[in-house]
């Protein structure tokens, strides 16, 4: 850390608010676009004359919603992490952690919309109907867990725990801007010690049900760690992309620093190889293992044309953000660390994609199944949910001050400075 400043001096209402009315155009546009690509899903998937197709346009929503999901639940574990740990040189970077968790309750939405379709067209999740897993063995064993009332209890009390969190950390946040009360702090510290825990419990379980049972014969002990991976390397990426923006359009200026950049980058570099050594991991021991019921979801994935989704995963999630994000000097360099942003984000959409889709596919005899070729619906449905977050997101930034104002930490965070 370097020399203590000052931050009623460091910080100007021209550095940390918005212009009014900025981005409230390209907000409003996002949203009529992700409100349009939605309402022309639904109405496809209405007129659609083979189930086939609605389970292909539901598949696609689906992929949306977690892909907006995901950066939500990590921003979340991020703020927390920052509080539990009183991380001083990221008190400067929260508040933008703090709006995409405040995401939290559009993303419910979303989901209550994909239980809707799900009911009116038929069920996303194969195992709640009853006429497919007629007979299924493994299904019966399994029916206690997965059944459609237990499953749906269950959503609401993930997202019930997240709210509250979410809204309770933002307030306090809010809340310290407008009192300078730094027993607020110590309020979001603790509320961090055991929403870590929550979290870590709600989110796994969460991946299970929304993710893993899409096939209900497959399962993984190592996927609910998979999914944090993309949470946390999902958050980072947009997160890091929005003080790139608000610094290219001239605001945070001396606030938010190369310094700041530079730990960003490491974190992201970080996460990047997390994901690949979850990933990795997860595939070689259920090889290594070789149980039909686990080796299965892997061989969807390496055959029928899925095999180079795989490939571009993995060369497109790790091996390309590797290498853009190792070097000190790139980590530092604006324009670098935003292209390695955008690369991320794209990938974890496609990632998003390559858990889902393969799961849509059409019968073409008894027991036999080929998969459903890409086509524009499967462009809306994700575009759908995206969309309207990305417009939601934008509002968010623009309601406030893009900094907590009177945090103690941010003299510190001012001050940050890196050495290695």
């Amino acid at each position: 850390m370097g020399h203590i400043v000052d931050p009623d001096r460091a910080i100007s209402e021209s550095k940390v608010r918005l212009a009014p009315g900025a981005a409230r155009m390209v907000g409003a546009l996002l949203m009529a676009v992700g409100a349009v690509a939605l309402v022309i899903t639904v109405v496809m998937m209405a007129t659609a004359k083979d189930a086939a197709t609605q389970y292909q346009a539901l598949a696609a929503y689906h992929v949306g919603f977690m892909t907006v999901m995901a950066p939500t639940l990590g921003a979340l574990v991020f703020v927390m992490i920052f509080q539990q740990v009183n991380a001083g040189w990221a008190a400067l970077l929260r508040r933008q952690f703090e709006n995409v968790l405040s995401m939290v309750v559009p993303c419910l939405f979303l989901f209550v919309g994909l239980g809707l379709l799900s009911t009116f067209f038929g069920p996303l999740w194969k195992w709640m109907d009853p006429e497919f897993v007629s007979g299924d063995v493994m299904y019966e064993v399994k029916k206690p867990f997965l059944n459609t009332t237990f499953f749906y209890v269950r959503a609401g009390v993930y997202f019930t725990i997240w709210t509250v969190l979410a809204t309770m950390l933002r307030r306090y946040s809010i809340q310290q801007d407008e009192t300078g009360d730094p027993w607020l702090t110590a309020k979001a510290r603790r509320m961090s010690s055991y929403g870590l825990l929550l979290f870590a419990l709600t989110t796994g379980f969460a991946s299970f049900d929304w993710l893993m049972s899409l096939d209900h014969h497959w399962f993984s002990t190592m996927f609910g760690v998979y999914y944090f991976a993309e949470t946390a390397g999902s958050s980072l990426a947009l997160c890091t992309l929005i003080f790139l923006v608000l610094r290219q359009r001239g605001y945070l200026q001396d606030l938010v620093t190369v310094e700041h950049f530079h730990d960003l980058g490491k974190l992201l570099f970080g996460f990047t190889v997390f994901w690949a050594y979850i990933g990795f991991s997860q595939y070689f021991l259920i090889w290594y293992a070789n149980i039909p019921e686990e080796t299965a979801w892997f061989a969807l994935r390496k055959n029928g044309g899925w095999e180079a989704y795989t490939f571009w995963l993995v060369v497109g999630r790790f091996v390309v953000p590797f290498f853009i994000l190792m070097p000190r000097p790139f980590r530092r360099n604006k324009l670098i660390l935003g292209f390695a942003c955008a690369w991320i984000l794209f990938f974890h959409g496609l990632d998003m994609f390559w858990l889902v889709r393969p799961e849509a596919t059409v019968e073409v005899g008894a027991h036999i199944f080929e998969r459903m070729p890409f086509s524009w619906l499967d462009i809306t449905g994700i575009l759908g949910p995206v969309g309207i977050y990305l417009g939601l997101l934008m509002f968010r930034i623009a309601s406030g001050p893009l900094v907590p104002l009177k945090d103690p930490r941010l003299p510190e965070s001012l001050a940050h400075k890196n050495y290695v």
